[in-house]
């Protein structure tokens, strides 16, 4: 029988030929199994590192941002009012407190100018402060409006839903003329001012979620910023502030480092009778606290 011999390198050749097919076949059967992956809705695992996304980049860090808080800005006339002479100061010791805050460079900002701050929407001024009021008292039309006003400054007003109307509190035609000023920020305080923390879900979702649709459709614009009554929250509170569509929350907590990670249980400070000069340095000295 006659032996057939071949040259060395026709061998190589062929075996590199080969080692091409074969190496394809792998390739096209990867992308394939890749797209059937993708296109089941099924999550790729990547091995290699990607550059951060849009979202991520946005993120931002703490700030150091006081939120005061007040409630009655009058002169209390009954003396056996123990609570209100607690949660009051006279209005012209107001007054000197906003003149001192601006003469420090501090610039006032809404709420929801926070909100936006922590999802990477907008800058916040250098020296941000905010100034909120809780339960919508009748005196912050008749005391307060008109010291921010005569000043320019911004404030964001807690209101009480429920009790719009009723005596001591803003009637519903001084609220939608006080949204209107675009000095003042409408916030929510539930509908009926109760402990969120020993609520039921249904109650609490009533509370959260109805003051928040009321307030809109009285003054005919979003409400993007809630205050828990007695600042007393569950993590259920929060769940149901989240979905309600609300960018903040506040508490009663002392501090004045507001994170994006508590942006639904924020810090806030009681100015309480200080004066003007004695609250900036107050603010000044405060420790930072997470």
């Amino acid at each position: 029988m006659m032996k057939l011999t071949y040259p060395a390198g026709k061998f190589l050749i062929l075996g590199i030929i080969c080692t091409g097919l074969v190496f394809g076949l792998l390739i096209s059967q990867t992308n394939n199994s890749t797209d059937n992956v993708q296109n089941n809705g099924i999550s790729q695992i990547t091995i290699f590192p990607t550059l951060p996304n849009r979202e991520i980049t946005n993120l931002v860090e703490s700030t150091r941002l006081p939120i005061l808080t007040y409630h009655y800005v009058e002169v209390v006339q009954d003396k056996n009012d123990t609570i209100r002479q607690k949660l009051d100061i006279s209005p012209s010791i107001f007054e000197n407190q906003i003149i001192a805050l601006k003469e420090a460079s501090y610039s006032a900002v809404f709420m929801k100018d926070l909100g936006n701050y922590f999802e990477g929407k907008e800058k916040l001024p250098d020296k941000p402060v905010a100034i909120t009021f809780d339960d919508g008292y009748r005196d912050f039309y008749t005391d307060v409006f008109p010291i921010l006003k005569k000043h320019s400054v911004k404030a964001t007003l807690y209101v009480i839903t429920g009790f719009l109307d009723r005596p001591n509190f803003l009637t519903r035609v001084q609220l939608k003329e006080i949204a209107g000023s675009g000095l003042i920020e409408i916030a929510s305080h539930t509908l009926h001012h109760i402990d969120l923390k020993k609520a039921d879900e249904k109650t609490s979702r009533q509370e959260i979620i109805e003051s928040k649709k009321a307030l809109e459709d009285i003054i005919g614009n979003k409400v993007y910023d809630f205050a828990y009554p007695y600042g007393s929250y569950s993590e259920n509170s929060i769940k149901l502030v989240k979905e309600a569509g609300y960018l903040t929350a506040v508490t009663t907590k002392s501090g004045i480092i507001q994170t994006p990670g508590n942006k639904y249980s924020l810090y806030r400070l009681r100015p309480d009778t200080k004066t003007g000069k004695v609250l900036i340095s107050w603010l000044e000295n405060i420790q930072d606290k997470k």
